[in-house]
């Protein structure tokens, strides 16, 4: 994956015949379906009218870079980051639970161009780092789980001219990450309601609202 990132940082650098680049930043909602980790949490720490439903918000950041290949095609690196976090209180104390998802990807767009907008449409793939921070009841800190995975992205992406070369970006993405079991160590968390270690490999739809610029 390492030699993937540097080949295309190399096209970013090295490609001259069409030069216009595009950066986007944005803010969003994701809504989440983790199975694994949900029923950890209904099995272990929520009464039974407040169980967690099969999906979740959670917030999602995102920086991203294109470049245009051609007049229709683009290729792009984003860093995406989301996080969510639950928290119940018990006579012995509150129980926390965060989560951290690091997502570096790399995606590809085919591009419609308008007068005072643009679409794109596309996808990509990439790595995912999970860090998950578990604090007990009664217990003074917390336990940090992690894990490393791979992810998918497909994406529609609309920009409104607002500017000379500033847009106003509406994004929307459905995602596939498959991360596993996380672990502290040797430790798995580990769910005793169904006697099975708790993995995190989910599945969302989201939107996202920002900026992106063009020079």
């Amino acid at each position: 994956m390492k030699k993937i990132y540097l080949l295309l940082f190399f096209i970013f650098l090295t490609i001259t015949s069409y030069s216009q680049y595009s950066v986007r930043a944005g803010l969003g909602i994701e809504f989440k379906s983790i199975p694994s980790f949900y029923n950890y949490i209904n099995q272990n720490f929520i009464a039974p009218n407040e169980e967690l439903k099969s999906f979740n918000s959670a917030i999602n950041f995102a920086f991203e870079i294109d470049k245009s290949l051609s007049d229709n095609f683009d290729l792009g690196i984003e860093i995406g980051y989301d996080l969510y976090s639950y928290n119940y209180n018990f006579n012995l104390g509150q129980y926390n639970i965060s989560v951290n998802n690091f997502m570096p990807s790399v995606l590809a767009y085919h591009v419609i161009n308008g007068d005072r907008y643009q679409f794109k449409l596309g996808g990509g793939a990439g790595i995912r780092f999970i860090n998950v921070d578990e604090q007990l009841p009664g217990t003074p800190t917390a336990d940090s789980y992690n894990a490393t995975g791979f992810g998918f992205i497909l994406r529609g992406i609309g920009n409104t001219q607002i500017g000379k070369d500033i847009f106003a970006n509406i994004t929307a993405d459905i995602k596939y990450d498959k991360v596993g079991e996380v672990s502290n160590g040797n430790k798995k968390l580990y769910n005793n309601g169904s006697n099975e270690n708790v993995n995190f490999n989910s599945f969302s739809v989201g939107i996202m609202l920002g900026i992106t610029y063009l020079f």
